[in-house]
C-alpha cells in the first residue's frame, strides 16, 4: 500500500509578509550593530602604545568624532531606512473581519473566553 504525501497548503500571505519583514529587520539590525560597535571600537578606543589625547577628539559640531561617525550618523541612516521601509515597502494585510464589538459584548455579559472559539 503506497501512501502519498499530504498536499502542501499554500503559504499564508500574512505569514509570508511577516517573515519578510522580520528577516529585513533582523538583518538590518545585525548590520547596524556590527557597524556601530566596530566603528566605535576603531575610532574611539586606545591602541597599544598610543595614548589618546585631547587632540584625538576632533569634534564635529561639538561632538567627539568617534561618537559622531559611530552613533549619530548611523542613527540618522537607520531612521531614514525604517521610515522608507515602513512607508513604501511594508504592506498591510487583510486580517479578516473585526470581531471587537462581539468580543466586548461577550466580555460585558461575562462569557467564558474559551467558549468563543
Amino acid at each position: 500500500m503506497s501512501t502519498s504525501p499530504p498536499p502542501v497548503a499554500p503559504e499564508d500571505p500574512v505569514y509570508k509578509n511577516g517573515l519578510r519583514d522580520a528577516r529585513f529587520g533582523m538583518t538590518f539590525w545585525t548590520i547596524a550593530t556590527i557597524f556601530v560597535c566596530g566603528s566605535a571600537f576603531i575610532l574611539g578606543y586606545q591602541r597599544n602604545g598610543q595614548k589618546l589625547t585631547v587632540a584625538d577628539i576632533k569634534p564635529i559640531f561639538g561632538i567627539p568624532m568617534w561618537f559622531f561617525w559611530s552613533v549619530v550618523i548611523p542613527w540618522i541612516i537607520c531612521s531614514v531606512v525604517c521610515v522608507v521601509y515602513a512607508g513604501f515597502i511594508m504592506t498591510d494585510d487583510d486580517l479578516g473581519r473585526d470581531h471587537t464589538d462581539e468580543l466586548e459584548q461577550e466580555i460585558r455579559e461575562g462569557a467564558d473566553i474559551h467558549e468563543l472559539s
